[in-house]
């Protein structure tokens, strides 16, 4: 019995070994791995054509290096030439944040002290704002000198920035045109672009607060001059009777001596 059992067991087993090796292919299965190796195979040639593309665009830009600008250096005042002006001149090169090189070109203002205790009140009140229109022409003129000069030194380190920019955008190797190096290049240069309109911002509200003192200046001359005609109107008559009637009564009680 062992014996036949065993005769069964050996006849089977290349059967069961032949039926091991017979491949399964899943029609469905075959489908769909088919669409996708044709979706992948167009989406590399979409992606090639789009490389070449590229490159084709590039290669017709040319070199760069006609795009490059040359740049325009801030020139300072020159303070020899001009001997009276020099120590306000320096200022403006270099910097006067307390307006020490501004007071030695300007005329000296007089402090009135006392005296204006003893005015009239409308009266010292137009001399105090007179002092103020001086002092806030004062203060407006060292700060924007002082402003200027800062600018003058702000627009070297600007100048050096955009260079080097302009360096990185001309330059032909392709480790400065990849995807993530044109984005630097971007936000550097939205970057410069914002200091640049600080600067530019810093020298107009000086520039407008310059504007302001002459408007005040113009403003405190017009309301001076309508005071007066004012005046003029309220008393004038009265004052050129009483003037008229005292040259009759100094005609008439004259005597030659």
């Amino acid at each position: 019995m062992r014996r036949v059992i065993l005769v069964v067991l050996v006849l089977l087993a290349p059967a069961a070994s032949a039926r091991a090796q017979l491949v399964v292919v899943d029609p469905g299965n075959l489908a769909q791995t088919i669409m996708i190796a044709e979706r992948t195979l167009r989406e590399y040639e979409t992606l090639l054509t789009q490389y070449q593309t590229i490159v084709r665009m590039s290669q017709g830009l040319g070199p760069l290096d006609k795009y490059r600008i040359p740049t325009i250096g801030i020139t300072g005042h020159a303070p020899a030439r001009w001997p009276y002006g020099a120590p306000w001149l320096q200022g403006m090169n270099s910097g006067d944040a307390r307006g020490t090189l501004y007071f030695q070109t300007a005329r000296p203002l007089e402090r009135p002290g006392a005296l204006l205790a003893q005015l009239p009140p409308a009266a010292r009140k137009a001399v105090e704002n007179a002092y103020a229109t001086i002092e806030i022409t004062d203060s407006v003129a060292q700060i924007g000198g002082h402003q200027v000069a800062l600018i003058r030194g702000y627009s070297g380190v600007l100048q050096e920035a955009t260079q080097a920019l302009e360096a990185d955008v001309m330059d032909p190797r392709s480790r400065f045109h990849e995807m993530t190096a044109v984005l630097d290049k971007v936000a550097a240069s939205e970057l410069l672009a914002r200091r640049q309109d600080m600067a530019t911002n810093q020298l107009m509200s000086h520039a407008l607060e310059q504007l302001l003192v002459r408007s005040k200046r113009l403003r405190d001359t017009e309301a001076a001059t309508m005071n007066m005609r004012l005046l003029g109107l309220r008393d004038g008559r009265a004052a050129g009777t009483n003037l008229i009637s005292g040259a009759a009564n100094d005609l008439r009680t004259w005597r030659q001596p």
